[in-house]
């Protein structure tokens, strides 16, 4: 076991939730609500002592910077006084293009933020609408082109397929369409349809694709970005330049990694155990200690038979297999 972690912090407001979303999340929040989150947050990272260096910061939701851009940049900041990051930490934060302009971007970079995960999903502006996201491709464009001029230099964007009405040449046009923007890192998902999501109770009337034509889009889809230069080296991502996410690495490879705020997973200490998925509960326990907003003490340490099973399963996601690298 190496003496290095990685650090995931859950923002989890939005401007409004994303038809298909089932992650936890609060639309059209007030202000007051994020600074007490604010403040949660820097009281759990307070409780956490360690000596072990930092190699990856990931900051998701939610829309992070619905958050605040202001508040993101208190918060890294806070996290550079409590940690030991190395010299080349990966620090990503997750974007929706409509909620962030260029200064934002700018005060972003400079704070230190390295790494953009944008959430395009599509190139088609009636898919990105039947699916409720609140940009156009236009916008995650000028967003994704905004953060090129301030210097951000690593820049993924999100892409989803088997989306209702997506046919392969939509798809092959929102790939070109992406590529196109210069980013050198791209996830693709599969669309879930999880119960309880307004897409799900839809789901009668969308025009979904059978097994077959998701099977067509997404091998469509690997054959376009590996014909273009990206390395497939885990299931959902590709990468140019070398551009791999460290972050999303060390969950494969099976490394540490500690979650703060409201339902945040952690592995940590031979566990796997997750903050309580409320905002305000969350707020009230960290008032009491590192572990309390967790269910840290009523989960299973995991047994070394477990540990093997897990090592091999994660790492066939990636492009090495199940050799599992020491660091």
């Amino acid at each position: 076991m190496t003496n290095n972690i990685s650090l995931y912090f859950h923002i989890p407001f939005c401007v409004k939730k994303c038809d298909y979303c089932a992650f936890y999340s609060l639309a059209d929040q007030g202000e007051a609500i994020k600074d007490e989150y604010l403040q949660a947050l820097f009281r759990q990272v307070s409780c956490f002592q360690t000596l072990e260096r930092v190699t990856s910061i990931y900051f998701g939701g939610g829309t992070p910077t619905v958050f605040g851009v202001d508040r993101l940049c208190k918060l890294l900041h806070f996290i550079r006084r409590r940690f030991i990051l190395t010299d080349d930490c990966e620090i990503t934060v997750e974007v929706n293009p409509k909620t962030v302009d260029r200064d934002g971007l700018l005060a972003l970079y400079e704070a230190g933020f390295n790494r953009l995960s944008v959430g395009v999903q599509s190139a088609n502006d009636e898919i990105l609408a039947q699916i409720g996201r609140i940009h156009t491709f236009a916008d995650a464009q000028r967003c994704i082109e905004d953060a090129h001029s301030v210097g951000f230099t690593n820049v993924s964007a999100d892409v989803i397929f088997a989306l209702p009405s997506l046919t392969v040449e939509i798809l092959a046009d929102t790939l070109q369409k992406i590529m196109s923007t210069g980013v050198n890192h791209i996830s693709a998902y599969s669309l879930q349809l999880e119960e309880g999501t307004p897409l799900y109770a839809r789901r009668g009337t969308l025009a979904l694709p059978t097994e077959d034509e998701e099977e067509e889009q997404y091998s469509l889809l690997c054959d376009v970005l590996k014909g273009n230069g990206f390395t497939h080296y885990e299931v959902s991502t590709f990468c140019n330049d070398g551009r791999y996410s460290r972050h999303n690495l060390a969950y494969w490879f099976r490394r540490r990694y500690f979650g703060f705020g409201a339902s945040a997973h952690s592995f940590y200490n031979g566990r796997r155990f997750s903050n309580v998925a409320d905002v305000n509960r969350y707020i009230e326990l960290t008032r009491d200690g590192l572990f309390e907003p967790t269910d840290y003490f009523s989960s299973p340490r995991i047994t070394e038979r477990e540990a093997v099973e897990e090592k091999i399963m994660l790492a066939l996601r990636t492009y090495r297999g199940a050799i599992i690298p020491e660091s």
